[in-house]
């Protein structure tokens, strides 16, 4: 009786704290955290992550590319006020990733209309906490996870000031052309998913010029800064570099890579096999147990939205045109063929359908519809909790890092050969040895009648030296954590 007394006034308990306004919200943000400083991510995983780390734990430095231009300052001064107490970038990172994961639960929540204590909240919540790709994200050293968050925030407050019924709002108007402006300096490749709210805002407005005002001095707040941190000349001919560089040499556009067919597919495993942990030739069977939960839960989701009427409803037809205008600049000017964070904005407008369906099921008396759903549930944690373990283990380039690096701690020169990217990533660790570039044809036959030591070339280059290497090692990763670089091997030459 007192044990059962017990557990009845620890039951009432734990009641009146959820009834406590924002308590839920706490436990969120705390699990958020949580979750993602126990899993951060302690080693430099490619180049992309380099920058953004030296950026604060170095120094700022646009034209060094610390990070790479538009420069993100306002991520970067978010890790930056976690990194300047706690000392590691790392937890920096994973702090704001932790932060950014709540802050697009609420997002998407505010999105629809939904609140956290409800059957569909809590759904969607486990969607987007336990999500594989959300949760990688989450602990790498890049902005994209609190671009997503920031850019669906936007989203929902832009289409607030666009009720259907009723006045415009503007208020609501001004704030949501404020965050546009405040995306810009997050994540600008986010900006298309903006684009069709914000003009029907503007057309819609009695004031357009307080919006362009406003929206003006968001830009300011973090332009401003970064302009006289850099220099105007200076900012504008790396500013320059970048974007030309991006769409005509390095930025995996249509442009570069123009096989519309390996786009397709690239697009296609980043949201289905990355995105949502479906099953992609090579992983193993519980990602088949992933795909079918996602393809049910998409399925029950759209008949629930059929039947009440959303399906047709005009911001159910203006978040589709949002992800219309932002999935085709993503499939034509983004790497979309070896970077799946690309897909994350779409990947976040998924999610609430998903969660819709999944709380549908679990309404109806089936058991049969409860017993899937639950399996499919467990295999989605499972899957996400195996890929963040993968993580915390050195990505290919990574463990490359290290062997180049013991190689190179050996009594003679080294000589290491690879394309400027790893150079650059080997060289700014404080890897010791001479780089020597591929790409450079004097560089090359420097390579070829280089003298006494060892010569180590990193990656699929082997056939610029004559003789056949003394031996060779190749490193691996999961491609599903991160699909740049999972094998890279490394031929050594002993003279």
């Amino acid at each position: 009786m007192a044990e059962s007394a017990t557990e009845s006034r620890v039951g009432r308990a734990v009641r009146r704290l959820w009834a406590v306004p924002g308590a839920a919200w706490g436990v969120l943000v705390l699990a958020c955290l949580g979750s993602r400083l126990a899993t951060p991510v302690p080693y430099i995983e490619d180049p992309d992550s380099l920058r953004f780390a030296l950026s604060v734990a170095d120094e700022y430095d646009v034209a060094a590319l610390q990070p790479h231009f538009p420069g993100y300052p306002v991520f970067w001064a978010a890790s930056e006020l976690f990194y300047l107490p706690t000392g590691s970038f790392s937890t920096s990172f994973s702090i704001v990733g932790g932060l950014a994961t709540a802050g697009l639960v609420w997002a998407l929540l505010r999105l629809w209309g939904r609140p956290l204590r409800s059957v569909e909240g809590a759904v969607l919540t486990g969607v987007v906490v336990f999500n594989p790709l959300l949760w990688l994200m989450g602990n790498r050293y890049m902005p994209d996870l609190l671009g997503t968050a920031w850019a669906v925030a936007t989203l929902a407050v832009l289409l607030r000031s666009l009720p259907t019924k009723g006045t415009f709002n503007e208020r609501t108007a001004v704030v949501g052309v404020v965050l546009a402006g405040l995306s810009a300096g997050l994540r600008l490749s986010y900006l298309p998913l903006l684009l069709v709210p914000t003009l029907l805002v503007l057309w819609r407005s009695s004031k357009r010029g307080r919006l362009l005002l406003a929206g003006t001095a968001a830009v300011a707040v973090w332009l401003v800064p970064m302009v006289l941190d850099t220099g105007f000349w200076t900012l504008l001919d790396v500013g320059w570099g970048q974007a030309t560089g991006h769409f005509t040499d390095f930025g995996g556009t249509v442009q570069t890579e123009s096989d519309l067919g390996r786009r397709l597919i690239g697009t296609a495993q980043g949201l289905w096999a990355d995105g949502l942990g479906g099953w992609w030739p090579g992983r193993h069977w519980s990602t088949a147990v992933v795909g079918v939960g996602v393809l049910g839960t998409a399925v029950a989701g759209t008949r629930r939205m059929r039947r009440t009427g959303a399906l047709h409803s005009r911001r159910v037809g203006l978040v589709v045109a949002c992800a219309l205008a932002y999935g085709a600049w993503m499939f034509f000017f983004q790497n979309v063929i070896h970077k799946s964070r690309h897909v994350l904005p779409l990947l976040a407008l998924i999610l609430p359908l998903l969660a819709a369906g999944a709380s549908t099921l679990w309404r109806t008396p089936s058991w049969l519809a409860r017993g899937g759903l639950l399996g499919s549930a467990v295999a989605y944690v499972a899957v996400a909790l195996v890929l963040v373990d993968q993580h915390r283990d050195p990505s290919a380039i990574a463990q490359a890092k290290r062997f180049v690096e013991a190689k190179a701690s050996q009594p003679g020169p080294t000589r290491v050969a690879s394309v400027p990217l790893v150079n650059t990533y080997l060289r700014t660790q404080q890897v010791d040895a001479q780089f020597l570039s591929v790409e450079d044809s004097t560089d090359v036959r420097r390579l070829r009648t280089a003298g006494s030591g060892r010569t180590l070339v990193v990656g699929t280059y082997a056939s610029l030296l004559p003789a056949p290497p003394t031996h060779t090692r190749t490193f691996y990763h999961n491609p599903h954590v991160n699909r740049m670089w999972p094998e890279v091997t490394v031929y050594v030459y002993e003279h």
